[in-house]
């Protein structure tokens, strides 16, 4: 979401921010009342009415885990009477996408998003506490169809700032589900590798756009409802609900001049508890990601423009790093 929000700061930074001055600046000369009909008519944030435009983006994701496992007990804090267990794992994502956006109206937009992950995991397990020079080293990669999206955005106020943006994100389950793939009882691990959460998700969202020339401050908050589905794990049928997502994020865009502009946002995310047939799992706990992400955007023409954004990884849940680029045409 905070990469969407950079790219929605440069867009208004290097064409609609320029526009709503402008607006603002023309109505100081105009001695007329305006009509709600004259406010909604104005473009804002959001694709105008009647146009659309198609996206293709491109990221890569990179994580890693090293982690000492110890499956046992303690009888003294210098004995473990058990196993001790080294795992390393890296799990490297390409995801292409294609997104289409068309301005139903002036204040209201909708999106079409089609991904395609390509992942590449890689986990080496060794056992050091038993001595056994076996090293177990479980590689697989591949790619398909990710979870298509489908969203609504409203832009709720046109003369006033701040501007308020309204959203509502529905992610299927057209991806490969991790619940579909066999696991490899050795190590632990799925013999293929999943392209989607296999889950339905609904997620409203609310974001705050502050121009403040020639910076733009953006907030925005967001909850995503995991709907519970019952899924096969082994020979039996089990009721599985992810934790839901609560986000929050914001930042600042600055505009360099009228073609370029970089943005700079953290984000936060808290993942609740999964349940299983209504049931926390003993294992089961709260996840906290928080990134920093740094994007630039420059404007190559009328039509289009290309924007790049590096995030990084600041807790141990979240990705190390992701480096995306985005290149939006304006039909």
């Amino acid at each position: 979401m905070l990469g969407k929000l950079n790219l929605w700061c440069g867009a208004a930074l290097l064409c609609v921010g320029p526009n709503i001055y402008a607006q603002e600046s023309a109505e100081e000369k105009r001695d007329v009342t305006l009509t709600v009909g004259d406010v909604i008519d104005k473009p804002g944030v959001l694709s105008p009415k009647g146009t659309w435009s198609l996206e293709g983006s491109l990221s890569f994701t990179q994580n890693s885990s090293n982690r000492v496992s110890v499956v046992g007990y303690t009888v003294l804090p210098t004995l473990i009477v058990g196993r001790i267990e080294v795992s390393d794992a890296d799990f490297v994502t390409t995801t292409f996408g294609l997104t289409a956006r068309l301005g139903l109206t002036n204040a209201t937009e909708f999106e079409l998003r089609l991904p395609y992950v390509y992942r590449n995991d890689q986990v080496v397990v060794r056992p050091i506490q038993d001595g056994s020079p076996d090293v177990i080293n479980r590689s697989n990669s591949g790619g398909a169809i990710g979870d298509l999206e489908v969203a609504l955005r409203h832009q709720f106020n046109f003369n006033s700032t701040p501007y308020w943006i309204g959203g509502l994100r529905v992610k299927t389950r057209t991806g490969r589900s991790p619940y579909d793939i066999e696991i490899d009882e050795s190590t632990n691990t799925l013999k293929d590798v999943s392209t989607g959460s296999g889950f339905w998700s609904v997620e409203p969202s609310l974001t705050m756009l502050y121009p403040s020339d020639p910076a733009v401050l953006y907030a925005n908050i967001g909850y995503i409802f995991n709907i519970e589905d019952t899924v096969e794990v082994g020979s039996d049928e089990q009721k599985i609900a992810l934790g839901d997502t609560i986000s929050i994020g914001g930042g600042m865009g600055f505009a360099v001049n009228p073609d370029l502009s970089f943005s700079l946002g953290v984000s936060h995310k808290t993942i609740l508890k999964s349940k299983v047939n209504g049931q926390e799992a003993d294992d089961a706990k709260l996840l906290h990601l928080d990134s920093l992400t740094m994007g630039v955007n420059l404007k190559m023409n009328d039509r289009s423009s290309l924007n790049i954004s590096a995030q990084a990884g600041l807790t141990e849940d979240t990705p190390d790093f992701q480096l995306s680029l985005r290149v939006p045409y304006y039909f």
